[in-house]
């Protein structure tokens, strides 16, 4: 395993991927779990006896001249091959009627061997073990008993012999007393010998004795569900990590903070929770204003901050927001920041320039039938077309109008350049909603002549080269990268986002939290200091900016209101 830049890993970086991926490792335990269980189960009962036999020196070498001889590891192996051999079957056979399957194996690098049959009947698996080991055995004395017969048969006919030439000798006459006397004590040992012969073949010479028979078992010897269950717990965990370190080494997404900022080159500014409800594009949610408690509504708030100091720094009224690709939260994204700001007392506007797939109106209720396309190609004046946002007093929105059959070309003229800058000059924030960098070249166009560029990514969703190249092609067009959003983050990106955050600390903002079943076009204003926008509505159907603020609002809280005459007017 490596990191996402190749590096050695570390202790915090296996327990992150363990736990982005932890529903992988806790699947396959379970299915390693129930799948043990499962056949453990379902099995039939197994019952497991063993009989021990002792190996010792042969008493046929004894008898036969050999003295005491110790029992060698050969000897027990080859006692263990005899234990199944074709006689011992045989009879095996001759006394059950069939020849079941047994195992021998030594003890413990001891003289005893261990004779283990199976059967699903206990009584018939310690019967089945104490028939082997007795055949066996008696088979092995069966073998001394003609080895010892042969070898009396052999001294007796030598004995004979002797007393032949003895009797011979004798009735020669002679000098033969010494003959006579050697070959009588020759007969005398063979007698010795023989007598012992007979008292081994009395006792047993085969040296094997049944220690242990064999009884039945009172439990089974399979299946063991618990241990079954352990094992196949374990295997699963091993799968499961297996699985999810080949998964993570095989997956291109981007997965945390250091490598969104070293992909794209800029400093991550901040870093907005997951919100489920995101996934559904039909039901577009503003976070900061339906729970202005949540963490992420206090993720915006923090991007507002980052970028109020970055304006300090530089001069950043006009802002493109963008991502690698599509379905990566951007439009979410400027909805968001553009109340934030408004939310602090900025005059801002967002700009629907997605002229391909426009969707930020929705997220306020509002209709984009009429927009930035409508004011282009000379239809309707600027001021007519831009409409406030309910429940704001400094948040205005330019929606996309029509869709142009050439949305590239429309945004790279001089009359969408002129329309940025009247906005750059009433709005202190200009928030430009583009296409995604990739597909298409419109937020390349966009952001060369904007004072700066968000890019938003995706967790676990943008993939690493396409960050890479999506800042690529912005520096191709020299576009100033102020920073990236990494959206969609969860517990195992986000370093300990949590739920609560707000709430442990009671930042309302001056808003109490509201129900997200209101739609946002309909929230009230503030009780203290509201204000609408005067005017008749414009023949598009939309409120007119260029009225006068009733009440006690101060001026300028409208956009003519900063300069008399308006050059938004003037479009």
């Amino acid at each position: 395993m490596t990191t996402e830049f190749g590096g050695a890993p570390t202790l915090r970086s296996y327990i992150v991927l363990v736990r982005r991926r932890k529903w992988w490792i806790v699947v396959a335990a379970m299915l390693g779990l129930g799948a043990s269980l499962g056949l453990s189960l379902t099995q039939a009962k197994q019952y497991s006896a063993t009989a021990q036999i002792l190996v010792q020196p042969s008493g046929a070498s004894t008898a036969l001249g050999g003295g005491q001889a110790a029992v060698t590891p050969t000897d027990v192996q080859t006692d263990l091959q005899l234990v199944t051999s074709a006689p011992v079957q045989d009879a095996v056979a001759s006394k059950l009627g069939s020849k079941p399957s047994i195992s021998a194996t030594e003890v413990a690098q001891t003289n005893v061997i261990a004779v283990t049959a199976i059967s699903a009947s206990p009584a018939q698996a310690a019967l089945i073990a104490n028939t082997y080991a007795r055949s066996f055995v008696s088979s092995q004395q069966s073998a001394a008993v003609a080895e010892l017969t042969a070898a009396e048969a052999q001294v007796h006919a030598q004995i004979n012999s002797l007393g032949r030439q003895i009797t011979a000798l004798k009735a020669s006459g002679g000098n033969s007393a010494t003959q006579v006397s050697a070959l009588v004590n020759q007969q005398a040992v063979l007698r010795q010998q023989l007598a012992q012969m007979e008292v081994s073949g009395a006792v047993g010479t085969s040296g094997l004795e049944l220690v242990t028979p064999a009884v039945a078992p009172a439990s089974p010897s399979s299946p063991k569900p618990r241990e079954d269950a352990a094992l196949g717990l374990v295997a699963g965990l091993i799968l499961g990590l297996g699985a999810a370190f080949l998964r993570d080494s095989l997956d291109d997404t981007l997965s945390s903070k250091d490598a969104a900022e070293q992909l794209s080159g800029a400093p991550v500014l901040t870093m907005v929770p997951m919100v489920a409800s995101w996934k559904r594009r039909d039901q577009p949610l503003v976070i900061s204003v339906s729970h202005p408690l949540s963490p992420a509504a206090e993720a915006y708030r923090s991007l507002r901050t980052s970028l109020q100091f970055a304006r300090q720094e530089r001069d950043l009224r006009t802002l493109v927001v963008t991502s690698p690709a599509a379905t990566e939260g951007k439009t979410s994204t400027i909805a968001n920041l553009g109340a934030v700001f408004a939310q602090a007392g900025e005059r801002v506007v967002l700009v629907s320039c997605d002229l391909r797939k426009p969707r930020i109106g929705s997220f306020f209720g509002l209709d984009e039938q009429y927009g930035l396309t409508t004011v282009l190609l000379g239809e309707q004046a600027l001021a007519d077309v831009l409409q406030p946002v309910s429940g704001f007093e400094t948040l205005w929105l330019l929606g996309a109008g029509p869709l142009p059959s050439n949305p590239a070309e429309l945004l790279n003229g001089a009359a969408t350049r002129e329309v940025f800058a009247a906005l750059r000059g009433e709005f202190d924030l200009v928030l430009i909603d583009s296409p995604p960098v990739l597909p298409v070249t419109d937020a390349a166009i966009l952001s060369k002549d904007a004072d700066g560029t968000l890019l938003v990514v995706a967790a676990g969703q943008t993939k690493r080269v396409d960050v890479r190249r999506a800042a690529e092609k912005l520096a191709q067009v020299n576009a100033p990268l102020v920073g990236t959003i990494l959206n969609e983050v969860t517990r195992q990106v986000g370093y300990g986002y949590g739920g609560g955050y707000g709430s442990s600390y009671g930042y309302g903002y001056g808003h109490a939290a509201l129900d997200p079943s209101v739609e946002l076009a309909r929230v009230p204003l503030p009780a203290s200091g509201s204000s609408h926008l005067n005017g008749s509505a414009s023949s598009s159907g939309h409120a007119p900016v260029n009225g006068s603020v009733n009440g006690s609002a101060a001026e300028g809280s409208s956009p003519s209101g900063r300069h008399g005459r308006s050059r938004i007017r003037n479009w």
